[in-house]
C-alpha cells in the first residue's frame, strides 16, 4: 500500500506502509507539523498525483546534493530510512545542507550513523537559525548513537531556535546522555516533541528539573516552558506522572506556563517570598500570579503575614488582616 500526503500548496510526498507504521504512533500530529493532510491513493477526493516535491532517497546523486546546495524551495522532505549511510553518508549529506534552509524534515533513522554522524548533523543544526529557516523535524531514531552523539546533538540545540520535533527512540541513552540533553534544553525555547523510547536511562529527573527547576524562584523562571510532549515507555509511573503535568502547563504557552510555575513554586512555601529583599511595589503582580493557580487560601495567609508597609503599598493600610473573620477557602 502507498500513501500520499498532499500539502497545503498542493506538493506531495509518496511513503510506503514501513514508514507509516513508523510513525503510527500519531500520525496527525506529524503530519501536521510538515503541513501535509493524510490521503490514500484511492481516494477519490484526492487523486494520487505525480508532483514529487519531497522523496524517498535510495542514494545520495549528485543531483539531489546539488539541489540541496541551491536551496530548491520545492524540496520539502527527505526520508533516508535504512539505507545504510554511516557516517561518511551523513558527513556527504550535510556538507550539502550546511546551506540549505528550505529542507523541512529530514528521516535518517536506521543508518548506523553513530556518534560521529551526529557531529555531521550538529553542524547543520548550529548553521541554522529562525531568520533563516531550516530542519524543523529531525528523526535519528536507531542509530547507535549513545551518549556521545547525543551530547553533539544537545550542544547545537542551544544555539538552534529551528528544530521543533527530535526523534531519537532505541539509541541506547543513558542517563548521562539525558542529562546532557536537558541542560540543553533550558536554553532552547523552540522544540516542542522529543521522542526518547527504548533507551537505557532508569530516571526522569533531568527532565523534570529542566522543565520545573525548584531549587529558587530564579531557576523556575529560566527553566524551559516550551517542551510541550515527551514520548516514553519506561516502567517509572511516578516519574512520568510529575512530567507530565509539568508539560500539561507548559502545553498553555510559554508565558502563561511561566507564571503557573513561579506561583506554585511560592504557594509551596510562602517563607521564600516574605525572606527575600523584594521591592513591595512587585507585591501586585507576585499575588495575580498566584491567583492564577487559584489557591486563594494561600493568597489570605500570606496577607496575614505582610509587613505594614507593604500592606499600606497594596491600599490596605486602613484595614487589619488579623481581624478578619473568614474561613480559609478550599482550592478551586
Amino acid at each position: 500500500m502507498v500513501w500520499a500526503l498532499i500539502s497545503k500548496n498542493s506538493s506531495l510526498l509518496v511513503i510506503d506502509d514501513a514508514m507509516m507504521n513508523f510513525l503510527s504512533y500519531n500520525r496527525e500530529g506529524f503530519f501536521d507539523l510538515i503541513g501535509c493532510n493524510l490521503h490514500h491513493k484511492d481516494d477519490e477526493k484526492a487523486p494520487f498525483r505525480s508532483i514529487h516535491t519531497s522523496i524517498k532517497v535510495r542514494l545520495l546523486s549528485t543531483g539531489l546534493l546539488n539541489s540541496l546546495k541551491e536551496n530548491d524551495s520545492s524540496l520539502k522532505c527527505l526520508i533516508f530510512s535504512s539505507r545504510d549511510l554511516g557516517f561518511h553518508g551523513v558527513k556527504i549529506l550535510a556538507e550539502a545542507l550546511c546551506g540549505n534552509f528550505t529542507l523541512g524534515s529530514l528521516d535518517l533513522s536506521s543508518n548506523g550513523i553513530e556518534a560521529r554522524g551526529c557531529s555531521y548533523i550538529a553542524l547543520v543544526l548550529k548553521n541554522q537559525s529562525s531568520m533563516s529557516g531550516g530542519i524543523r523535524n529531525l528523526i535519528l531514531s536507531d542509530n547507535d548513537i549513545r551518549d556521545e552523539g547525543l551530547r553533539s546533538i544537545a550542544n547545537a540545540l542551544e544555539s538552534n531556535h529551528v528544530l521543533e520535533s527530535l526523534w531519537i527512540d532505541n539509541n541506547c541513552i543513558g542517563l548521562n546522555g539525558l542529562c546532557v540533553l536537558a541542560d540543553s534544553l533550558v536554553k532552547n525555547y523552540t522544540l516542542k516533541i522529543l521522542h526518547l523510547k527504548h533507551n537505557s536511562f532508569q530516571s526522569l529527573s533531568p527532565l523534570i528539573r529542566c522543565t520545573f527547576n525548584k531549587e529558587s524562584l530564579e531557576a523556575v523562571a529560566d527553566s524551559n516552558h516550551t517542551i510541550k510532549h515527551v514520548f516514553l515507555n519506561c516502567g517509572y509511573s511516578y516519574e512520568c506522572a510529575e512530567l507530565e503535568s509539568i508539560l500539561k502547563i507548559n502545553r498553555m504557552g510559554k508565558t502563561k506556563a511561566r507564571r503557573i510555575k513561579i506561583a506554585l513554586h511560592i504557594e509551596a512555601d510562602m517563607n521564600r517570598l516574605l525572606e527575600r529583599d523584594m521591592d513591595v511595589k512587585l507585591l501586585p503582580l507576585v499575588f495575580e500570579m498566584v491567583g492564577e493557580s487559584r489557591n486563594l487560601t494561600t493568597m489570605f495567609s500570606a496577607l496575614r503575614d505582610l509587613s505594614s508597609t507593604a500592606l499600606m503599598f497594596c491600599g490596605s493600610d486602613a484595614m487589619n488582616v488579623d481581624s478578619l473573620d473568614v474561613e480559609p477557602m478550599n482550592e478551586w
